[in-house]
């Protein structure tokens, strides 16, 4: 049956649910929804600094992983299922045997069971999307719009204390936590398509939507004051799909993204040009800088990367240096630990083999999307709403992952892992699985101990975490490796 049958529907769950979804029911109800959110709320709010959110993330997964395993007694959901569940398994497979060859199996195998335990984490949450149909969407859309709320909270402070002190106002004011703004940006792929629905769902008469477009407006101020090219090309090229493809059924969409967007504009030029001008005050010239950088140097360095993650290919074909291991490989090039292209990643740590499985996973869930996309009915502006927002993200992601380490860092990796989530659980709804005619491999005992051989990876750098944690003095060796500026990977001391 599908959940999500037309706008006033959907508006109407949204709005009598409104109060009761904020109860501790939630925690019993949706609890891998809660925990992702409270994630992504600690790394906005509390902690501060890459290897600190890293050390976040790998608690998430971890306590993730363990309610898996207690909730579902040991049993998973059919993770690998049907052509694409078999390119994925296929890709899993050969990153743990790249891993094992690798010269650091300890990192290599932890970004493997990390990026698994993430997709398990996505999946859960897609069920319980499934489960509560419009109240689990508008709750995950809700919060994640709340915590942005608060985090605005720190560029207020900084604004104001920019004219009270005479400080200059940078990108950084934007990203309060994030050891490099860049880390902000690739958050803000993934979420901005979200904001953007989640004004569209909301009713003109309900008392929150001034609230959240008022987020969605600042979310729009921050990307262009961060001049963050990779998220803007994605979220541009996202929307040019969605108005070849859907058409006039992307219009409330797109009209929404094109009137946040040109207010957040219009929000930069008043309060981070016109009034410190005003005010005598040093402004921020993002536009300008961003056309002088691009001009100067369209890929900002990466070439280098580039090159030799086609080199590390040339050499290694078929499984790659090992999962995270351009890091050990690119040490002496000092401007980055991975290749800042999701495909030279893969391609150069997994080995092509791999990277093929994983194009062809991505190739088939898009074919999916569109599948069910198909299957709306045409007065049914709500999930055509939702569908225009689904595969405008998938289309930011993975175009602003080609020059940028969205797949990398962990506050984008566990917004990734949200927005999957989403696009999961409505694809479920829209087309619910028929039962299965075979018995589910991944289940029982085997499901189980394939959780907890990925919780074992994932624990495999723990070691490194109360010293990462307590920010204590690199050793020798790490300084060795890191010189100068620090470039991260897995830490902040990216190379090893």
């Amino acid at each position: 049956m599908n959940l999500f049958t037309n706008e006033e529907i959907m508006l109407t769950e949204m709005q009598a649910g409104q109060a009761r979804d904020w109860t501790m029911g939630n925690v019993r109800t949706m609890p891998f929804c809660v925990l992702l959110c409270a994630a992504l709320y600690a790394n906005f709010l509390v902690v501060a600094g890459h290897d600190r959110q890293r050390i976040l993330e790998i608690a998430v997964l971890l306590v993730g992983a363990v309610m898996v395993l207690v909730r579902r007694r040991l049993k998973l959901r059919p993770l690998f299922e049907g052509p694409a569940g078999i390119c994925l398994a296929t890709f899993f497979a050969l990153g743990i045997t790249s891993g094992t060859m690798a010269f650091s199996p300890r990192f290599a195998l932890f970004e493997v069971a990390a990026l698994f335990l993430l997709y398990l984490l996505a999946t859960q949450v897609g069920d319980e999307v499934v489960r509560r149909g419009p109240a689990a969407l508008r709750l995950i859309l809700q919060t994640t719009a709340a915590t942005v709320v608060l985090y605005s909270v720190y560029f207020l402070v900084a604004y104001v204390s920019a004219f009270c002190f005479g400080n200059p106002l940078t990108p950084d004011d934007f990203a309060w936590g994030f050891s490099n703004f860049r880390f902000f940006n690739h958050v803000q792929t993934s979420i901005l398509p979200l904001f953007v629905l989640l004004c569209c769902l909301t009713a003109r008469t309900d008392r929150l939507r001034p609230l959240w477009l008022g987020v969605t407006i600042y979310w729009w101020t921050a990307l262009i004051a961060t001049t963050g090219r990779g998220t803007l090309v994605g979220i541009a090229m996202g929307c040019t799909i969605i108005a070849i493809v859907l058409r006039r059924t992307a219009i409330p969409y797109l009209r929404m993204a094109a009137l946040t967007a040109a207010l957040g504009l219009v929000t930069y030029f008043i309060l981070l040009v016109a009034v410190p001008a005003v005010l005598g005050a040093q402004g921020m010239r993002a536009i300008s800088f961003v056309v002088e950088r691009t001009a100067n140097d369209p890929a900002s360095g990466r070439m280098f990367l580039w090159r030799r993650a086609a080199d590390l290919i040339t050499q290694h074909p078929l499984l790659g240096v090992g999962p995270m291991h351009f890091a050990h490989y690119a040490g002496d090039l000092h401007i980055g630990a991975h290749p800042h292209d999701w495909l030279m990643q893969f391609g150069s740590e997994w080995g092509l083999p791999a990277l093929a499985c994983l194009l062809a996973t991505i190739v088939l869930a898009l074919r999916a999307l569109l599948h069910a996309g198909r299957k709306i009915a045409e007065g049914d502006i709500a999930n055509q709403t939702i569908f225009a927002a689904l595969l405008m993200g998938a289309v930011a992601i993975l175009v602003d992952g080609l020059v940028s380490g969205l797949f990398v860092m962990p506050q984008s990796q566990l917004a990734i892992a949200l927005y999957l989530g989403c696009a999961i659980g409505w694809y479920k709804t829209v087309l619910p699985a028929p039962c299965p005619a075979a018995p589910n491999i991944v289940g029982g005992a085997g499901g189980a101990l394939l959780v907890v051989v990925a919780m074992a990876g994932v624990a495999g750098v723990w070691q490194d975490v109360v010293a990462r944690y307590e920010q204590q003095p690199l050793t020798a060796a790490q300084e060795a490796a890191n010189q100068g500026q620090h470039w991260p990977r897995l830490w902040i001391t990216g190379y090893f």
